[in-house]
């Protein structure tokens, strides 16, 4: 902590402290797309707060916020018409607003309760979900799970080495790319949800027809190797649908930003939740990275901005937006890690999120004055 205070106590003062981030990101959860005056009092927000990127999730638990022939729309409109997205988008532009899809790609319920919608992917194609093991998953009992709080289980996720997964997805953005004037497309849960997964039975069955030389993926009976190469093979999946989403978007509309929601630590990013964000910017699969920086401690903070510059040629540095919390922190933590990301000359950063700030009127004016001093 010592050589953090000495970084803000000594380059603070030189670093230009009324400088402006470049991009200032605001997420905003779905509940808040659910009405007309929920969507204007945000925009309204973002208007006097001076945000000119806004992240809305308009894909959450395999629902939609928006008009699809693909998607079963969200239970939680109640107007049958309401379509939250084709309302949304004019009135932010109208205020200078780029407006990001957010879209859960992997993530797919995390509910104790099975959805309402006959239509659900859950229903139609439950074949695709991903699982820790290769024994016959069962639907009731991992819906069981979400009763239980901190146990590190996040829901249901589609497998993302299954071999119909990732042509589904890129149709969904696909169709949601052509259908609406949006700035950009932000994929969220870009990962696996933890290194023990990967286990679909139909992801085995794929990976052992082109990979004779290591035909029982079971983590306890492989050697290093074998475990090298199951590996790769996880962490190719998960790049392939970034580099075939950029690939669709270059071709349906290639003024559509690609960014992607990434976990802080580099190093966990890719041997953990095979996701390998650095070769994404490297190879020019993505336009930018969301860093999810969202440590309550600044040590941690800064520990991750370690790791990337350690690992990313500072050529990259301009196509990362740092993410802080405010769903964990007080305002004083924000504000040393607006410092931070300011003093390690990032120029874009973003709050997580906007629905935390709204229920605490009192939470963002004094991190406004130091995100835009006089």
């Amino acid at each position: 902590m010592l050589i953090i205070a000495l970084l803000f106590s000594f380059i603070w003062p030189f670093n230009n402290p009324n400088s402006q981030f470049e991009g200032r990101y605001l997420w905003v959860v779905r509940n808040t797309l659910t009405t007309k005056n929920s969507i204007d009092r945000m925009i309204k927000f973002a208007t006097l707060n001076r945000f000119n990127h806004i992240m809305v999730q308009v894909r959450g638990r395999g629902d939609a916020y928006y008009k699809s022939d693909i998607v079963a729309k969200s239970h939680l409109i109640k107007e049958i018409d309401f379509d939250p997205l084709s309302y949304l988008i004019p009135k932010a532009k109208e205020k200078g607003i780029y407006v990001h899809a957010w879209l859960n790609a992997y993530i797919l319920w995390s509910s104790n309760k099975k959805p309402l919608q006959e239509n659900h992917l859950l229903y139609s194609n439950p074949s695709w979900l991903d699982q820790k093991s290769n024994l016959k998953i069962d639907i009731n009992n991992e819906l069981k799970k979400n009763n239980i709080s901190n146990n590190g289980y996040e829901g249901l996720y589609l497998s993302p080495n299954h071999p119909k997964v990732n042509s589904y997805l890129v149709k969904v953005f696909r169709e949601l790319a052509e259908n609406y004037e949006i700035d950009g497309l932000h994929l969220d849960y870009i990962r696996y949800q933890d290194s023990e997964y990967g286990q679909n039975p139909q992801a085995i069955e794929y990976y052992k027809k082109y990979n004779s030389s290591n035909p029982k993926p079971v983590i306890s009976q492989m050697n290093s190797s074998q475990l090298s190469r199951w590996n790769a093979f996880k962490r190719k999946s998960v790049t392939d649908l970034v580099k075939e989403t950029k690939k669709m978007l270059d071709f349906v509309n290639p003024n559509i930003e690609l960014t992607a929601a990434v976990k802080p630590n580099l190093y966990q990013a890719r041997e953990r939740f095979f996701q390998e964000w650095d070769v994404w910017i490297a190879a020019g699969y993505i336009d930018k990275v969301l860093i999810m920086n969202y440590s309550k401690d600044l040590k941690g903070f800064a520990s991750n901005i370690d790791i990337i510059y350690d690992n990313l040629p500072s050529k990259y540095w301009g196509k990362i937006v740092m993410g802080i919390a405010t769903y964990n922190q007080p305002p004083s933590d924000v504000i040393n890690k607006i410092k931070y990301s300011k003093v390690t000359r990032f120029k874009a950063i973003s709050f997580f999120s906007y629905n935390v700030i709204d229920q605490n009127p009192k939470y963002f004016p004094p991190i406004k004055k130091i995100l835009y001093p006089k």
